[in-house]
């Protein structure tokens, strides 16, 4: 087994048959679809936020050494799953912890400067979001799917609307006025919402139905040999039986004199 569990369940889930991995597959995009936006279904593997793998920057590796700043010992564990070069989602079962408490452990360390890659646009405005650090319209702006002056002129329309003695909300008013779509809206926050759930997983849990190839051909195997067994002891009886026809008879040998 890999030192993840994440990875073990993948290449176990992997080794499924086919037909097995095209069922899932159907109804995980039957699934899917109900509440997320295309945009999110075609993201680049690079960009989703669980799938990204920081790197530590040489500050962030004196820091898991030494531990001078003395902070919570959750941000040393979660530098100690970098440095192994785990993805946020390892990072996330591994230490059983919600997307959300790993999106504020990375939003924390991105902005103590603990990671020497380039972090995406997306990666780092789905992380905001999710920890509660930017809000909606904040998210779009960084995602790069809104303007500042955008955002401004729905602020605007907001402050409008309640002056009236209305109430209505900032998401709801930038569909409205047309600079995001819906789906990308409920996309974001059932996300958010989802985020914080735990999903526990340990050896025992993965399937292990890739190791059924290895039982059937056992089972192949065993009936190989008792056929080749069967076949071997008709051999043996039917010479068994030659030699008992072709036997001569005791009166016909030879006398053995003695001396």
């Amino acid at each position: 087994m890999s030192n993840s569990l994440f990875i073990d369940f993948m290449e176990k889930m992997l080794g499924f048959p086919l037909w097995i991995k095209q069922t899932i597959f159907l109804n995980l995009a039957n699934d899917l679809t109900t509440y997320l936006s295309n945009e999110f279904l075609d993201v680049q593997e690079g960009e989703l936020f669980h799938l990204y793998k920081p790197v530590l920057s040489e500050n962030g590796q004196n820091e898991l050494l030494t531990k001078a700043s003395k902070f919570d010992e959750s941000i040393y564990s979660f530098l100690n799953s970098c440095s192994k070069g785990m993805s946020l989602i390892e990072i996330a079962i591994e230490n059983n912890l919600s997307l959300e408490e790993v999106a504020k452990a990375f939003t924390f360390c991105k902005t103590s400067g603990f990671f020497s890659n380039e972090v995406p646009n997306l990666v780092s405005a789905i992380a905001g979001f999710i920890a509660g650090k930017y809000r909606t319209g904040e998210y779009f702006i960084r995602a790069g799917k809104m303007t500042i002056e955008q955002l401004e002129e729905v602020l605007n329309k907001q402050q409008e609307i309640n002056s009236s003695g209305k109430h209505v909300f900032i998401a709801e008013l930038m569909v409205q006025m047309g600079f995001v779509k819906e789906s990308d809206v409920k996309s974001i926050i059932f996300m958010k919402e989802e985020a914080g759930k735990r999903f526990s997983l340990n050896p025992d849990d993965i399937p292990a139905y890739a190791l059924e190839k290895e039982s059937f051909d056992i089972r192949v195997e065993n009936t190989r040999l008792k056929e080749e067994n069967e076949i071997l002891r008709q051999k043996i009886d039917a010479l068994l039986t030659f030699i008992k026809e072709h036997k001569e008879p005791e009166e016909s040998k030879p006398e053995v004199q003695e001396f």
